[in-house]
């Protein structure tokens, strides 16, 4: 019997051995993903560069093949290519957690899990949000203090707004997303999806990732 080190290896080598019947040339395809090679597959998830091996259905970093990848990372390049739809197309209109389509039982823990850390471990510090995300070469918006947007995969954008706080009131977070979200990934997959780009920042702007975020 093989042993794993946690739940969480088990779970990555289940959906390792799903993908070995997928068909990535369509997937690929329907998913206007670019750089379709057969063997090993290009894939980008906010802004660094993986490869999918097609043969044993393993994923690496693509500047480091040994480095061991977040359990969130896997499963969110794994379930582009499971949950997405036949044909998926962004709507180009941004909605609110709450208003993605089946995601509402989740919203209260979206706002706990994500969105205040998000706020917590920027407050105060808009001017380390901004160098974050211009570190991770995400798009500056003008909406909120300090807002940007980013692609989490070539076909995902996400927007991260940032209004700080001040003598009375905290900071404050949105994260929005296209309306057809769920055309490319589980309502589930959208949350982790969501908190791995507020992680992303923390950690380029060198803070402390606060308890909440995945």
């Amino acid at each position: 019997m093989i042993k794993y080190r946690d739940n969480y290896e088990m779970i990555c080598e289940n959906w390792r051995k799903k993908s070995l019947d997928w068909d990535y040339e369509e997937r690929y395809a329907a998913l206007g993903l670019p750089g379709y090679v057969e063997g090993k597959m290009p894939i980008t998830y906010y802004g660094t560069d993986y490869v999918i091996e097609a043969s044993d259905g393993t994923i690496h970093e693509a500047s480091d093949w040994n480095k061991e990848l977040e359990f969130q990372t896997l499963m969110s390049i794994y379930h582009i290519f499971y949950y997405s739809r036949e044909n998926p197309r962004n709507a180009n209109i941004w909605i609110p957690f709450r208003d993605v389509k089946r995601a509402a039982p989740f919203a209260e823990a979206f706002q706990r899990q994500t969105l205040e850390p998000f706020a917590k471990a920027f407050d105060g510090k808009a001017e380390k949000l901004q160098a974050a995300g211009e570190k991770l070469g995400f798009l500056r918006l003008c909406q909120s203090d300090v807002g940007f947007q980013a692609m989490a995969f070539p076909c995902m954008p996400l927007q991260f707004l940032f209004w700080d706080g001040d003598d009375e009131f905290g900071a404050q977070t949105n994260i929005l997303f296209d309306a057809n979200i769920t055309d490319f990934v589980h309502e589930e997959t959208v949350v982790m999806i969501a908190d791995q780009g507020v992680r992303r920042l923390i950690e380029a702007a060198e803070l402390e990732v606060t308890q909440g975020v995945i």
